[in-house]
């Protein structure tokens, strides 16, 4: 693999197993925790196999997250921060399809659409650009204008 997909491998992998951990309350030492399964792809299969899973195990948090408010996301991306791995709207941000069908469409149709993009724009520590957050403030303003 590249330095680029093992460096995203690593951050996968500690994100799943953060979120797995912290959020959905599986034992790191389980044999149901997704760490281990991503193991397991890796010894049997290889790291691009393995980078796939996590990759979708990524996507299956986020679809957990749609539901929530922004207060929880500020709150939850804040313990990721702190715990040294890259947060939920950091994620949405690379990977969520809704993410990027929103800045395509460039317009915010519902209120999921509203709460991935207001995440990914309040989480100070992302990578974005000036120029996208630019964009994301303009989608949020467009979208409260005309509740």
């Amino acid at each position: 693999m590249t330095s680029e997909s093992e460096k995203e491998f690593q951050e996968l992998l500690a994100y799943v197993g953060f979120f797995a951990t912290e959020i959905w309350g599986v034992d790191p030492e389980s044999d149901t925790h997704p760490a281990r399964s991503i193991e397991a792809t890796l010894r049997q299969f290889g790291e691009p196999m393995a980078l796939i899973g996590l990759r979708q195990a990524a996507n299956d948090t986020l679809e957990e997250t749609l539901r929530w408010n922004v207060d929880a996301r500020a709150f939850v991306d804040e313990a990721f921060r702190a715990g040294g791995v890259v947060t939920v709207s950091e994620i949405a941000r690379r990977y969520s399809a809704s993410y990027k069908r929103v800045l395509k469409r460039g317009q915010i149709r519902d209120e999921t659409e509203y709460y991935v993009i207001n995440a990914v724009l309040i989480d100070q520590g992302n990578g974005i650009s000036a120029g996208e957050r630019t964009q994301l403030q303009s989608l949020i303003d467009m979208y409260d204008a005309h509740l």
